[in-house]
């Protein structure tokens, strides 16, 4: 379970901010949003709301970096490019400084923190933390790593001295098949992502898990039903043909990315929708072909719903940028009630998401400290609150407080009031 995301100096973002997922003290939707784990009582969802170019997309992508550092260290270290250290640059103060990353998570009915500073070319600083005892098992300055030889055993010299330097210690360690460390890295692993820059891979998944996975491939079909796309049944195929008989593709374009004898899997969806008679008899269902008749709101739904399933099958985490992309708002309501209930998300499955869609901004959906707002400073910066951190009386509406700027993180249009409309 995740308990807070700490991140700075990493593209928009200049000083830290922290992502907080333990609830506080509001008795609110307390029996559907917030579960306990130990003695912490954890949020079930957290939505962001700011601006365009707020930074809302940042800390998702802060979050993706972090993970793919720790799954992918060790591949990158022999790869002659820059590590993704995508600093802070309308400042002097933070120009070629690190980045700085910290998950603090349950395991095992344990706390603990882990996070890495990095520049372009090495990791720089490195640690891992637990909360009983407020035990340091490791830290890294450079190349020097000091463990905590009684708690910590499987840091071995060995390991330590060949841990490079745009290595991940901790990846070392997993790659080694050290306990702890392992669990660290496959909790981190088992993170779903679904952001605008790898909505393909997640199209990708989705349709993988629908054509091998019988099991998954209902769940995914039932999904897709009760959401009322009109949609009856779902079929989908998978064959290998050769590049020549490609379809919508110019042939232009086939002699430039395939050679005469490649052999590509060319897909094919077909969603089933019912079709009715003169006299509104029900007559045998009509295919839809998914890529060029389904809307893109189906499209998109049909690509949420294989990791949505595994998110709340496995109780894991969920990041999504945008949410509300594509999808009428009853759609992002119905998401958010499947994650803020005990009947429907019984794993504690938990749920990040970015979204410009205020009829979620309501206690029927969150309480107010599920509730973020991003906003940049008069430096450019991306500042990150919560709702809770206002004094707000109960009761009170607060999209309409928000569309009326009372919490700030709205756009600014200076010439708004001169805009005219053609009739």
């Amino acid at each position: 379970m995740l308990l807070t995301f700490k991140v700075k100096n990493f593209r928009s973002i200049k000083d830290e901010i922290i992502l907080d997922l333990c609830a506080t003290s509001d008795e609110t939707m307390k029996s559907n949003a917030v579960f306990e784990s130990g003695k912490k009582s954890l949020l079930k969802s957290v939505a962001i709301y700011g601006p365009n170019a707020s930074g809302k997309s940042n800390i998702l992508k802060s979050f993706f970096v972090f993970r793919m550092m720790v799954l992918e260290s060790l591949l990158r270290s022999n790869v002659a490019v820059d590590l993704p250290n995508e600093y802070f640059k309308l400042s002097s103060e933070t120009e070629n400084k690190p980045t700085f990353f910290e998950m603090t998570f349950l395991l095992d009915g344990e706390v603990f923190s882990y996070g890495f500073e990095m520049d372009k070319k090495k990791i720089c600083t490195e640690w891992l933390k637990q909360e009983k005892g407020k035990k340091t098992l490791f830290e890294r300055d450079g190349q020097k790593i000091e463990s905590n030889k009684n708690y910590f055993q499987e840091a071995s010299a060995a390991l330590k001295n060949n841990t490079g330097e745009r290595v991940l210690f901790l990846s070392v360690l997993s790659s080694n098949n050290q306990p702890i460390s392992k669990k660290i890295v496959e909790f981190v692993k088992n993170t779903n992502l679904i952001l605008d820059a790898n909505s393909g891979d997640t199209l990708n998944y989705s349709f993988g898990q629908f054509l091998n996975n019988p099991s998954m491939a209902k769940k995914m079909k039932d999904f897709i039903v009760k959401a009322d796309f009109g949609v009856m049944n779902i079929e989908a195929s998978e064959k290998m043909v050769s590049a020549k008989q490609i379809q919508n593709m110019p042939d232009k374009f086939k002699e430039l990315f395939f050679k005469e004898d490649s052999k590509i899997a060319e897909r094919s969806i077909r969603f089933l929708h019912k079709k009715f008679g003169n006299n509104e008899e029900e007559l045998k269902s009509e295919p839809f072909d998914f890529f060029n008749e389904e809307s893109n709101g189906t499209q998109h739904m049909f690509a949420l719903s294989a990791p949505l399933i595994d998110t709340l099958d496995n109780g894991k985490i969920l990041f999504i940028d945008e949410i509300d992309a594509s999808l009428h708002p009853i759609l992002c309501q119905y998401l958010i009630s499947i994650f803020n209930s005990k009947d429907k998300n019984p794993n504690n499955a938990q749920l990040v998401f970015a979204t410009h869609d205020t009829s979620l901004m309501s206690e029927d959906f969150l309480r107010r400290d599920q509730i973020y707002f991003t906003e940049k400073n008069e430096k450019g910066a991306t500042e990150l609150f919560s709702l809770s951190d206002i004094s707000e009386r109960k009761g009170v509406d607060f999209a309409k407080r928000y569309l009326e700027g009372r919490y700030n993180a709205l756009p600014y249009i200076s010439d708004f009031e001169d805009l005219k409309f053609s009739k």
